[in-house]
C-alpha cells in the first residue's frame, strides 16, 4: 500500500490516523510519565512522612511514658517521709514495671536523706532477667557534678540529657529523664530541692525500637540528637561516634550536613539526599521527637519508591501496542465505509468556507452515523447563520456600550483635579493625588479647593460599589460636599449636610465612607472628620509616621440624622497628611494576602523625598510590585498633602 498524493482517501485516512495516533500516544505517554512520577512521587512522599512521624509520635509516646513515670515517683517522694527499706522498694518496683525504663535513681541533695550522709544515691538497672542494684553516692562517682543532676537542679525543673556514657554508673549509652523533687520549709511557701528523680534509657534499646521500623526492602530509620549526633542507627559502629556533620566531613559529601541541619532546624519534611548515606539514590523523610528535640529520618531508596511506576509505564506500553494494531484494521475498514460520504460533505464544506450557507446533504436522511453527521452539518450551518446575526447586532451593542464607558470614564476624570501642581501662587503647602478605577469608572473620588484664602478644603471618598452606579453617587457626593463646604468652615456640620442629602430617598442603599479636612494655610490648624473611612498617615520631617487614630464615625447616606465629630491637629513645617481609600490596603497579591496599612509605613520610611508627588507615585508603585500580577480588585486613591515652606506665615 503506497501512500502519495494520488492515493486512496482510504490508504491516507488509515495512515494518517495510525500516524496522529501514534504521535498523540507518544506525546500521552511521556506526559502520563511525568505527571504519574510526579503523583506517585508525592504519595510516597506523603507516605513515607506519616511514617516517620508516626514513628517519631511512637518513640516519643515511649519516651513520654518514662517521663511520666519519673515525675509521678518525684511527686510521691514529696508526699510524707520514707526509710531506706521502702524507698528501695519503690525504686525496684518502678525500674521493673516499665518497660522501656533501662534503670533509675534518687540522688538526693548533700545531707537530705540521712544527716550523716552526704551523698546518698540509690540507683536500679536492668540487668539480664533481673534487677542490678547500686548505691551512686561514693568516691569514685561523684554524682552532684553530673550534668543530669546538676542542670534539672539549677533550673528547678525537669529535663532530658544529652547521650552520654555513664562511666562508673551503668556504664552504657544512655540518656536521662531527670526531675527534682522538693520538701517545704517551717513556712510552707517556698519549696527547696530535697533530690533528683532519674530514669535511663539505653541506646541500645532506642536502636531496637528504631530498628524495628521497616522501610520498602532495603530502606532504613534512624536517630539524631538536637546537635546532629547519631543516637541510633543499623551501623552500630556510629551510634555516638559519628554525627551528621563528622561524617560529611569523613566523605566529604555535604549533602549529609545540609541534611542534618535540615534535620535540626526543621520538624519534619521531606529531601533528595541523593546517594548520600547509602550509596544509591535515595529520599529521606524526617520528622521531630517534641519532648527530646531529637530527629527520627527514614530513608527510602528512590528505585523502590518510584517501582509502581515502572510497572505501570510497561503495562501501558503493552497496551498501546495492542491498541495501536487494533486501531489500525478499524481505520482501515472505517475509512472504507465513509468515502463517499465525506466526499459529499468536503464539498459542502468548501461552499460554507467561501460564505454559502445554503447546502442540501442527501445523506442527512441516513439512520446510521454518517447520517448523523451530515444532519449535525446542515444543522450547524443553520446555527452558523443565526450565530452570525447574533453577533452582528451584539457586537454592535457591545462597541456602543464600550464607547458610552470611554465617555463616561472621561467625564468622571474631568471632575477630579488632575494639573499639578495645583496652586503654582501658593507656597504655604504643596498637594498632589491620583486616582486609578478598577474598571472603566469608579466610585472613588478626591477633591481640593480653597474655601477662601487662607483655607484649604481637602476630601478623599469611597463610595460602596463600582462602576456606573458607584461613579453616579461619586458625582453627587463631591458636589454636594463642595456645596456644604461654601455654608460651613467645620467639617462636622459639612458631613452632617451632605449625609441629609444623600439619605434622603436613596433606595438603592448605596453609602459613603468619607475623610474631610480644613487646613489653615497660614498657622497649619488641620480640623477634620471622618465618617467611616481609613485612618490618614501623618509623616513628620524627620520621617516617623503615625495614623491619626482608626476609622471613625458613621458612614454618609445611611441615617439621615447621624451625628459626626470634629478633630483638631496642627501641622509643623514639613509634615505631610497621607489620605488614601481601602483600595490601598486592600490592595492583595495572588496569593490573597493584603498590602495593609503596615505596607504603607514601611513604605514611607524607605523613601527620603518629602515630594508629595513622589511620594504618591512611590506608593502605587510598590502597591503594584507587591500585587505582582494579581488583577486589582477595587479603586486606588492617593491624596497626599505637605505644610510649610520657608517660612510660616502668621495669622
Amino acid at each position: 500500500m503506497q501512500f502519495g498524493p494520488s492515493s486512496s482517501i482510504m490508504t491516507k485516512m488509515t495512515l494518517l490516523v495510525s500516524l496522529g495516533t501514534l504521535a498523540v500516544l507518544a506525546f500521552v505517554l511521556v506526559t502520563s510519565q511525568i505527571y504519574t512520577r510526579d503523583i506517585i512521587l508525592d504519595n510516597a512522599q506523603t507516605s513515607a512522612l506519616n511514617q516517620a512521624k508516626s514513628v517519631a509520635r511512637h518513640l516519643d509516646v515511649a519516651l513520654a511514658s518514662v517521663a511520666t513515670t519519673t515525675k509521678n515517683l518525684a511527686i510521691t517522694l514529696e508526699c510524707g517521709t520514707w526509710n531506706e527499706t521502702a524507698l528501695l522498694e519503690l525504686l525496684g518496683r518502678v525500674v521493673h514495671q516499665d518497660e522501656e525504663m533501662f534503670g533509675s535513681a534518687i540522688a538526693f541533695e548533700p545531707h537530705a536523706f540521712r544527716a550523716d550522709l552526704k551523698a546518698y544515691a540509690p540507683y536500679y538497672c536492668k540487668n539480664g532477667s533481673g534487677l542490678k542494684y547500686m548505691q551512686l553516692g561514693n568516691e569514685s562517682y561523684d554524682y552532684f557534678i553530673k550534668d543530669w543532676y546538676r542542670i534539672p537542679r539549677e533550673l528547678k525543673r525537669s529535663i532530658w540529657s544529652a547521650p552520654y556514657f555513664d562511666e562508673g554508673g551503668a556504664d552504657v549509652l544512655m540518656t536521662t529523664f531527670a526531675c527534682p523533687f522538693f520538701q517545704e520549709n517551717d513556712f510552707g511557701d517556698v519549696k527547696k530541692i530535697k533530690g533528683i528523680v532519674t530514669a535511663d534509657l539505653s541506646l541500645e534499646r532506642l536502636t531496637e525500637m528504631v530498628s524495628a521500623v521497616r522501610v520498602q526492602k532495603t530502606g532504613y530509620a534512624f536517630l539524631i540528637s538536637e546537635y546532629g549526633t547519631i543516637l541510633a542507627h543499623p551501623n552500630t559502629a556510629w551510634v555516638m561516634r559519628e554525627s551528621m556533620f563528622s561524617l560529611a566531613e569523613e566523605t566529604g559529601d555535604p549533602v549529609i550536613a545540609q541534611a542534618g541541619r535540615t534535620m535540626v532546624h526543621e520538624g519534619s519534611g521531606f529531601i533528595d539526599i541523593g546517594r548520600a548515606m547509602t550509596g544509591k539514590d535515595s529520599f529521606m523523610a524526617f520528622a521531630r521527637l517534641p519532648s527530646t528535640g531529637w530527629s527520627l529520618g527514614v530513608i527510602s531508596p528512590k528505585n523502590e519508591l518510584l517501582a509502581e511506576l515502572a510497572s505501570l509505564h510497561r503495562n501501558i506500553a503493552l497496551l498501546s501496542i495492542a491498541g495501536i494494531a487494533l486501531l489500525l484494521v478499524v481505520s482501515f475498514l472505517v475509512a472504507r465505509s465513509i468515502t463517499s460520504p465525506l466526499r459529499r460533505m468536503a464539498h459542502a464544506t468548501g461552499k460554507v468556507a467561501h460564505g454559502d450557507l445554503d447546502i442540501d446533504l442527501p445523506d442527512a436522511g441516513r439512520a446510521d452515523e454518517i447520517g448523523q453527521l451530515a444532519s449535525a452539518f446542515v444543522h450547524m450551518t443553520e446555527d452558523l447563520k443565526k450565530y452570525i446575526s447574533d453577533l452582528t447586532r451584539t457586537t454592535a451593542a457591545k462597541q456602543r456600550i464600550e464607547s458610552e464607558l470611554s465617555i463616561a470614564a472621561t467625564i468622571q476624570k474631568s471632575m477630579l483635579p488632575s494639573k499639578f501642581p495645583a496652586f503654582p501662587g501658593r507656597d504655604e503647602f504643596d498637594i498632589f493625588a491620583l486616582m486609578r478605577p478598577a474598571k472603566e469608572v469608579g466610585g472613588d473620588f478626591y477633591d481640593f479647593f480653597l474655601v477662601d484664602e487662607q483655607h484649604l478644603c481637602v476630601v478623599v471618598g469611597d463610595v460602596s460599589g463600582k462602576g456606573v452606579p458607584a461613579s453616579l453617587f461619586m458625582a453627587v457626593t463631591k458636589y454636594l460636599v463642595e456645596a456644604a463646604a461654601g455654608e460651613s468652615s467645620r467639617p462636622d456640620e459639612i458631613l452632617k449636610k451632605v449625609n441629609a442629602q444623600l439619605a434622603r430617598k436613596n433606595e438603592s442603599c448605596m453609602f459613603v465612607t468619607l475623610f474631610l479636612g480644613i487646613l489653615d494655610t497660614r498657622t497649619g490648624e488641620l480640623l477634620y472628620a471622618n465618617a467611616g473611612h481609613n485612618p490618614p498617615l501623618l509623616i513628620a520631617a524627620d520621617g516617623k509616621n503615625e495614623f491619626l487614630g482608626r476609622p471613625g464615625g458613621p458612614i454618609l447616606g445611611v441615617m439621615d440624622d447621624a451625628v459626626f465629630s470634629m478633630d483638631r491637629l496642627v501641622l509643623k513645617s514639613g509634615e505631610v497628611l497621607l489620605t488614601y481609600t481601602d483600595g490601598v490596603t486592600e490592595a492583595a497579591d495572588t496569593e490573597g494576602r493584603f498590602f495593609s496599612e503596615n505596607g504603607i509605613q514601611h513604605t514611607i520610611e524607605s523613601l527620603e523625598t518629602r515630594d508629595v508627588r513622589e511620594i504618591s507615585e512611590s506608593l502605587l508603585t510598590k502597591i503594584d510590585s507587591f500585587c505582582h500580577g494579581a488583577l486589582q480588585a477595587d479603586d486606588i486613591t492617593i491624596l497626599t498633602l505637605k505644610f510649610g515652606s520657608t517660612a510660616i506665615r502668621k495669622s
